[in-house]
């Protein structure tokens, strides 16, 4: 999402800064910071949780380093520096049916994994801070990616399929210039009108990309996993206020992103 994120703002004329810097390092942050007078931070920094969320439960003081330290870290960095600063965060401490879109005053509700839990310690740290934290829901691409809820879903033979809010990564990139722009704070859920299920975007796949795919659906309880999976639908009321308009992955939008996928894993 990062490179994806600095392509689009380039091609609109923005000058972005890609310089590395650990952002479990404060004072290497600092530096970076301090050099390069940003106008605007935006963190997409996760722990590299292969091949699922799993891993965190046995690598806790990495996660806690990466997704709780690092953020802080970057968000009093980028303060220090007088950029405004934007957190990319999760909607992945809920747990619940669309008959109820949780919206950003909602406390979390859903503790089944060390990574939700820890997601949800850096959100209530980072709410006391002049940040904007954005939280996407099950990212999908245009683009092939092993990130790309897409391309996850494939791989599994067994499969559940629920209700969840989605984030085109395409309709983000526009969404986060024009809050740059604007600059608020707070917390904002950033994904689609709507929802969508793995079963719906399978189906998809199945018709466009790979006509012999084949999965099993299973209910939740059946998922072979360690931690549990959170399950929800975002309220997007809030940035459609803002004048953020992400169009609902609807069959037929749904078909265009699938075929963009399959021209993108061309050779």
């Amino acid at each position: 999402m990062g490179n994806g994120c600095t392509a689009y703002l380039r091609q609109q004329g923005h000058r972005v800064l890609t310089d590395r810097a650990d952002v479990t390092d404060l004072a290497a942050l600092t530096a970076a910071f301090t050099a390069a007078k940003p106008n605007v931070v935006i963190n997409f920094a996760g722990v590299r949780a292969y091949p699922h969320i799993d891993w965190c439960e046995t690598h806790k003081l990495e996660t806690v380093a990466v997704n709780v330290g690092g953020p802080i870290n970057v968000a009093q960095a980028g303060i220090d520096a007088g950029a405004y600063v934007i957190q990319i965060a999760s909607g992945c401490i809920y747990h619940g049916g669309p008959e109820h879109e949780f919206t950003e005053d909602d406390p979390a509700n859903f503790t089944g994994s060390f990574y939700s839990r820890m997601r949800a310690v850096m959100q209530a740290a980072l709410a006391e801070l002049p940040v904007l934290q954005v939280r996407l829901r099950m990212p999908i691409s245009r683009q092939a990616h092993d990130r790309n809820l897409i391309t996850k879903i494939a791989r599994y033979q067994k499969v559940i399929s629920l209700p969840n809010s989605v984030t085109l990564i395409e309709d983000m990139y526009p969404a986060l210039a024009l809050l740059a722009e604007q600059q608020p704070t707070g917390i904002l859920n950033l994904t689609n009108d709507g929802y969508t299920d793995n079963a719906t975007i399978l189906a998809a796949y199945k018709e466009i990309v790979d006509p012999s795919h084949s999965y099993e659906l299973i209910p939740l309880e059946q998922l072979p996993t360690t931690a549990q999976r959170s399950n929800c639908v975002l309220a997007n009321a809030k940035a459609k206020g803002l004048g953020i308009n992400m169009p609902a992955l609807d069959a037929a939008r749904l078909r265009e992103v699938m075929r963009d996928y399959k021209k993108s894993l061309a050779p």
